[in-house]
């Protein structure tokens, strides 16, 4: 008899060494009602390398158990997100040093996708104070990085 797989999404990952948790899904009919109904199910899978991030879809199969509720190894990573992100944006590693400089920052920090919601408001002033040196925000302050009055006063 052929070991069990599964295909599940990876749902939980970092807060145990070698372990990530992978959310199996099918679907049923209801006997009355004939609608589809999604049941989940989540799994303990062993992850020797600690390779899994957060969204992968992947391939789990059954094995002995490795400890008390851990049933299930990895056999193969069907896809991920991160690296398709980086696939399609150019910021793998056999990008040119040209194109690798023009998406980093002014401090060499990589940029993420831009965001068009960032007008004049609040909330485009904690992105740039975000993009602030750290020497600075500790010289001045949040509220000089956001245009403020420099450090507060007490009242007399």
């Amino acid at each position: 008899m052929p070991p069990l797989t599964f295909t599940g999404v990876v749902t939980k990952v970092g807060c145990m060494q070698k372990t990530a948790t992978v959310t199996v899904s099918r679907y049923l009919v209801h006997r009355k009602t004939h609608k589809r109904i999604e049941r989940s199910k989540k799994y303990l899978t062993h992850d020797p390398e600690n390779s899994l991030k957060f969204g992968d879809t992947v391939l789990i199969k059954h094995c002995r158990p490795i400890s008390a509720r851990k049933r299930f190894t990895l056999d193969t990573i069907l896809k991920s997100p991160e690296t398709e992100w980086q696939k399609t944006h150019g910021t793998g590693g056999s990008s040119s040093s040209a194109s690798a400089s023009a998406s980093l920052g002014a401090e060499g920090e990589p940029q993420g996708p831009p965001d068009v919601s960032a007008g004049g408001s609040v909330l485009g002033a904690l992105r740039e104070a975000k993009q602030t040196s750290p020497s600075k925000m500790a010289q001045e302050g949040m509220a000089g990085v956001l245009g403020g009055t420099g450090t507060p006063s007490l009242p007399s």
